[in-house]
């Protein structure tokens, strides 16, 4: 096989897999398609998601020299296994699954018996709206990914996913399953669960309140509360993949959380500008690292 794969294979055409198809338009490749729905498929060829599709699967996957699978969690794992002997031998395949430990080890379990690799990665990218009408082609632009080789894991297979994802402009960043996992739910798992407990608390009141709370809820709400709009079928799965790294994060966030309510109990209003402050310098040298 070329060191450089020319047909590769997008299994699920939603936000995630919809915007790599459209990221990868004249990057060198033959963008092949599938999802299970027909009009999907359909639709990806018309606004030039993918150049190719069936409603076969099984010929999409036998031409592949590289296969995404951009599939929620379990589907994931469900598709290695059940479609492992109809990829093409000596092709690589990737997801985009934001865990990693569980994917792999099952992603590897399906292929350890045939001339085909399993590496995973993840993009740090995406928004709170899904499905193919969502997609657009800069959301990778700019992204780190994570790729997640192991111990049975080729060079070859490894510098294959990475180049896809420089080709459209991200960083690709190795890391173990596990220091993956517990990345993740520090820097993004952790997001959505704060998202949530404040939407909760701020609009889950009586039909009396919710006027005034809609009224009074301004830019900082929408903001900081804008992931709670993401699919929930979605995190449940993720959380429910990634629970132990998680709870780890719940527990630490509940002893900030804990600090600065006493704080606030003992009117100590120094120490809480102090904490501000603190606040302040940690996201805005962030933003620089990241945004400039």
């Amino acid at each position: 096989m070329s060191v450089e794969p020319t047909n590769v294979a997008i299994i699920g055409l939603g936000l995630l897999g919809g915007s790599l198809g459209l990221a990868l338009k004249d990057k060198g490749y033959n963008r092949l398609g599938w999802a299970r729905r027909e009009e999907t498929r359909i639709q990806a060829l018309v606004q030039d998601v993918i150049d190719e599709t069936s409603e076969d699967v099984e010929l999409v996957l036998n031409q592949a020299d590289l296969t995404i699978i951009c599939l929620p969690i379990p589907k994931i794992m469900e598709f290695c296994e059940q479609y492992a002997d109809k990829f093409k031998p000596g092709s690589v395949v990737t997801d985009i699954g934001s865990v990693k430990e569980v994917i792999v080890i099952r992603g590897e379990k399906a292929f350890e018996t045939l001339d085909v690799e399993f590496v995973g990665s993840h993009p740090m990218a995406g928004t709170e709206k899904s499905g193919l009408d969502a997609s657009f082609a800069e959301m990778y632009n700019g992204a780190a990914v994570f790729v997640t080789p192991t111990d049975n894991s080729t060079n070859r297979a490894v510098k294959l996913v990475e180049k896809l994802w420089k080709d459209i402009n991200t960083t690709p960043v190795q890391l173990s399953v596990q220091e993956h996992d517990n990345l993740v739910a520090h820097t993004s798992h952790i997001s959505h669960v704060l998202a949530l407990a404040l939407t909760l608390a701020v609009l889950d009141c009586d039909e009396d309140t919710e006027k005034l709370r809609y009224d009074g809820c301004a830019s900082g709400f929408r903001d900081t509360s804008r992931i709670t709009s993401s699919n929930p079928q979605m995190w449940r799965e993720i959380i429910e993949n990634n629970q132990p790294a998680v709870l780890d994060v719940v527990k630490s966030v509940e002893k900030e959380w804990h600090d600065i309510r006493t704080v606030i109990e003992n009117k100590e209003y120094d120490k809480l500008e102090s904490l501000f402050a603190k606040g302040k310098v940690l996201r805005d040298d962030w933003m620089k690292y990241r945004y400039n």
